[in-house]
């Protein structure tokens, strides 16, 4: 057995030996080989952003020796291709005829066979910041259904300097509306908020939050029973409204409730109003009590009826 594993250990050695020799013969030899080269864009970028991802390799077919052509394929120590911005915010793309300068440059130990690569597409635009009024649209407010804002929206600023690239500024209006990520609200909002821009290209605020508050109660849904007033109707009863019974209901907040009677509503029904090609007039709510909200009749309208 000990003479078995000693043979063993003979081929071993002999096979990694000769492994050993081809490879490094082989990387002594020049030879064809296609490679994404990584690249680099430089530009200040201070005062220009991205508004695209840059593309990061160029797709190239050069010769040279196998050292180099390894080293260069696993990225062993490799600096990327530098391509230097001037003036990025007017140009779109480069094209071969001028990739293929820096290339063959900056890779001055291969020959450049062919370049793959056509063309580099680059979207960069200049950084810039404008002063916005800030808004909270009270329509767009996720309230829980028996809950109403009872005070105005204040907002803490109430402007912020926004930054971003030129293309996404000049699309802002004179007000940016901010978004409270927040459904069902039962209480009073206190909140320092995000003012919702795009994520990504470097679009920021200054502040980066505002506190938004506004106070909020419960508001209860009533019922009155009354009876409608005739308006503009002929005073010989030959017109009447067909039942002039009718409920009234609203809305109040929880903290104004009180005892509320029929005489506390007037509503009427216009005969001038009559439709008259289904004999409908609708039942308009006078006036009523000032703090309730939300109000309705119920049904909206009533049936005329003609005596002969």
């Amino acid at each position: 057995m000990p003479k078995i594993l000693g043979n063993w250990k003979v081929v071993l050695l002999s096979f990694l030996g000769a492994t050993t020799f081809w490879f490094f013969s082989a990387l002594g030899k020049d030879y064809n080989y296609r490679i994404e080269y990584p690249i680099e864009f430089v530009y200040n970028k201070d005062s220009l952003v991205a508004i695209k991802p840059l593309p990061e390799y160029v797709d190239i077919d050069v010769s040279g020796g196998g050292w180099d052509l390894f080293r260069d394929s696993f990225w062993f120590g490799s600096d990327p291709i530098v391509i230097e911005l001037d003036n990025p915010a007017a140009i779109r793309y480069l094209t071969r005829p001028t990739i293929l300068p820096i290339v063959s440059d900056q890779l001055n130990e291969f020959r450049i066979n062919f370049l793959f690569t056509d063309t580099l597409y680059i979207d960069i635009d200049r950084k810039v910041s404008r002063k916005i009024d800030l808004r909270v649209d009270s329509l767009q407010i996720s309230m829980d259904q028996d809950y109403r804002m009872i005070s105005s929206i204040s907002l803490n600023p109430d402007t912020a300097l926004i930054y971003g690239p030129s293309s996404f500024i000049d699309t802002l209006g004179k007000e940016y509306s901010v978004y409270l990520d927040a459904e069902d609200i039962d209480k009073n909002f206190y909140r320092f908020v995000k003012l919702g821009l795009p994520d990504g290209w470097d679009i920021y605020s200054t502040p980066p939050t505002v506190n938004v508050k506004f106070e909020v109660d419960r508001f209860d849904q009533l019922e009155m029973a009354t009876v409608v007033e005739l308006q503009n109707f002929p005073e010989d009863s030959s017109v009447y409204v067909t039942d002039p019974n009718i409920t009234v209901r609203f809305v109040v907040q929880q903290e104004l409730k009180e005892e509320y009677f029929s005489e506390d509503f007037k509503v009427v029904v216009d005969y001038n109003l009559v439709n008259e090609n289904d004999s409908i007039a609708p039942a308009i709510v006078i006036y009523h009590p000032e703090n309730i909200i939300e109000v309705e009749t119920i049904p909206d309208s009533l049936s005329i009826t003609y005596g002969k």
